[in-house]
C-alpha cells in the first residue's frame, strides 16, 4: 500500500502544469497549425522566464515568393513596440538628472508651436508617452502623409483639439515622437544613436536596425504581406525611419529575448543596473484608465480589475497578475510584446503579415503555459472574436444586394482635376497625366481608376497587384460640379 501511494504521488507530481522554463512537446505543432488557421506566412517568437531564454525561434517563411525559412535572427519591423525604447531612453536620462517625466516639451524644444497655447505650454513628456494630449487625429495622420516629423510638427499650430487636454486617451504618434527630439536636444545625439549606444549595444542587440538603409541591406529579413480575399500577397516593406521614436525599430526574436530579460530584471543586465528599478516601475505604472473594448477586442474578451495605459505600455491585470504589453502594427507587419514582471515572464511575437491577431492569442497561451493556468484555447477563442464573418450569415436576395449597392455620380476624369483642401492637413492635388488620374497627398500618390459603376478605385502604385475595394468619395453641388472628395475619413473641399 505504501508503494502504491508513492506511485500515485509520483504520477500526480509529474502531471502538474510545467512552470518555470519548459514548453509542451507539441508546442511547435500547435503554432504551425495556428499559423495556417490565421494565415500567417511567417512568425518569430521569443519567450523568457526568470532571466533565461525559454525559446527564440522562427516559424514559416520570410517571403511567400522565395519560401526562405525564418529563424531567430530574422529581422522584422517592430512598429509601435519601438515606443518602449523611447520611454526607456528618457528613464535613463531621468536617472541622470537631465530630464524629468514632467518636463514640458517646450522647455527643451522652445520653438515648438501648437494651436492651443495652454496645451503647447503644458504638454509634458509624461503626456506624450500617455497619449492624452487631445490634439486632432490629423496631427497623427500628417506624419504618415508627409513621412516627415518636422513637417507634421510644423502643422501643429493649425491642428486644434479633438478632446480636452488630459481627459481622454488619443493615440498619437506625432506627439509621442516629440520625446525623441527632446532626447536629441539634451544629449546632442540623434535618437537612433542614443538608443544604439545606451540600449542596443549594451544588451548585445546587434541585429536590431533603426535606419532604412540598414534594413534595405539586411540579408535575413522577413518580407511584408497582406492576406486579402483568401490570398496572401507580398507587399512593399514598411520603411518607417521617419517615425523615429514612435516606430523606427526593426528587430529579431533573439534580440527581443535580450530586451525582455533586461526589462523583467528591473533594468539590470549582466549584473549592471543600466536604469533604476524605480524608473522601470514608473514606465509600467498606469497613467490613464481605459476601456479595453475600445482598444483591443482580445483584451475585452475577459474581465479586468483595471485596464490602463502607462508610459508607452498598456498595463492591466490577467489572472491576478500585472501585465505590461504593446502591439506594433504597420503595413504588412504585426508584433506584440507582453510582460508579467512579477513572474519574470516575457513574450514577443513577430508576424510578417498585416494585422494578424494571432499575436494576442499566442501571447496569452504562453502566459497560461508559464503560469500553469488551465488550458484556454486562445486561438479558437480569439479567432471567433476577430473573424465574426466566419460565422454563418443569412442569405441576401439579389434584389436586396442591388438595393444596398451605393450609387456613384457620373463624372469625367477632367471634372475631378483640381486642388482640394482639408484644414489641418496637406492639400489633395488631382492631376491627369498621360490618361491617368493621379491624386497626390503629402508625399504619397494614388491612382484613381474609373470603373463601370462610375466609382474611382484608389490604387496604390507600389502595390498594384492587390485587390482594391476602396473608392474615392465624390460629392456634387447643386450645379453638378464636384465640390468635395473623400479619402476614407478625410474630406477635402475643392479650392475656389
Amino acid at each position: 500500500m505504501k508503494h502504491f501511494v508513492l506511485l500515485v504521488l509520483t504520477i500526480f507530481v509529474l502531471a502538474l502544469p510545467v512552470g518555470a522554463t519548459t514548453l509542451p512537446d507539441d508546442f511547435d505543432v500547435m503554432i504551425i497549425a495556428d499559423m495556417k488557421k490565421w494565415q500567417a506566412p511567417g512568425l518569430g517568437l521569443a519567450i523568457v522566464k526568470d532571466g533565461k531564454t525559454v525559446l527564440a525561434k522562427g516559424y514559416g517563411v520570410r517571403s511567400i515568393e522565395t519560401n526562405e525559412p525564418i529563424n531567430a535572427d530574422t529581422v522584422f519591423q517592430a512598429g509601435s513596440t519601438t515606443k518602449a525604447f523611447a520611454s526607456m531612453a528618457v528613464a535613463m536620462l531621468v536617472d541622470e538628472g537631465l530630464l524629468s517625466w514632467d518636463d514640458p516639451i517646450i522647455k527643451h524644444i522652445p520653438e515648438f508651436r501648437m494651436k492651443d497655447k495652454y496645451v503647447q505650454n503644458n504638454l509634458t513628456l509624461r503626456d506624450a508617452f500617455s497619449h492624452n494630449s487631445g490634439v486632432s487625429f490629423l496631427s497623427n495622420v500628417n506624419m504618415f502623409l508627409s513621412k516627415s516629423l518636422d513637417s507634421a510638427w510644423a502643422m501643429m499650430d493649425v491642428n486644434g483639439q479633438q478632446s480636452s487636454f488630459r481627459r481622454k486617451w488619443d493615440y498619437n504618434n506625432t506627439i509621442f515622437a516629440l520625446s525623441g527630439r527632446v532626447i536629441e536636444r539634451v544629449t546632442g545625439k540623434s535618437f537612433h544613436q542614443f538608443v544604439r549606444e545606451r540600449i542596443l549595444g549594451p544588451l548585445g542587440m546587434n541585429n536590431s536596425l533603426l535606419l532604412d538603409a540598414e534594413v534595405a541591406g539586411a540579408q535575413n529579413r522577413a518580407e511584408a504581406h497582406q492576406h486579402l480575399d483568401g490570398t496572401d500577397y507580398l507587399i512593399t516593406y514598411p520603411y518607417i525611419e521617419y517615425s523615429q521614436a514612435a516606430g523606427m525599430l526593426n528587430s529579431t526574436p533573439n534580440d527581443m529575448a535580450k530586451w525582455m530579460t533586461f526589462l523583467t530584471a528591473g533594468g539590470k543586465w549582466q549584473g549592471k543596473q543600466l536604469v533604476s528599478e524605480a524608473n522601470v516601475r514608473e514606465m509600467l505604472s498606469p497613467q490613464m484608465l481605459l476601456k479595453p473594448e475600445n482598444i483591443y477586442p482580445a483584451a475585452a474578451s475577459y474581465e479586468h480589475d483595471y485596464y490602463a495605459y502607462g508610459l508607452a505600455w498598456f498595463v492591466h491585470d490577467y489572472m491576478g497578475k500585472k501585465v505590461a504589453m504593446h502591439t506594433g502594427s504597420i503595413n504588412g507587419m504585426s508584433a506584440i510584446i507582453g510582460l508579467i514582471p512579477e513572474q519574470n515572464i516575457g513574450v514577443y511575437v513577430f508576424i510578417n503579415s498585416d494585422h494578424i491577431e494571432y499575436r494576442h492569442a499566442l501571447m496569452y497561451k504562453v502566459f497560461d503555459m508559464l503560469l500553469g493556468n488551465a488550458g484556454t484555447d486562445w486561438s479558437e477563442k480569439l479567432y471567433a472574436v476577430y473573424h465574426p464573418d466566419a460565422k454563418p450569415v443569412p442569405a441576401v436576395s439579389a434584389v436586396a444586394a442591388v438595393a444596398d449597392k451605393p450609387e456613384h455620380p457620373d463624372v469625367a476624369n477632367s471634372a475631378l482635376v483640381g486642388t482640394y483642401d482639408l484644414e489641418g492637413s496637406y492639400p489633395l492635388i488631382i492631376r491627369e497625366t498621360n490618361g491617368k488620374l493621379i491624386a497626390t497627398l503629402g508625399v504619397g500618390q494614388t491612382e484613381l481608376v474609373h470603373q463601370s459603376d462610375n466609382s474611382f478605385l484608389l490604387v496604390d502604385p507600389e502595390n498594384r497587384h492587390l485587390p482594391v475595394t476602396t473608392v474615392l468619395g465624390i460629392s456634387l453641388n447643386s450645379d453638378g460640379r464636384v465640390f468635395k472628395v473623400s479619402l476614407g475619413r478625410l474630406p477635402f473641399v475643392r479650392r475656389n
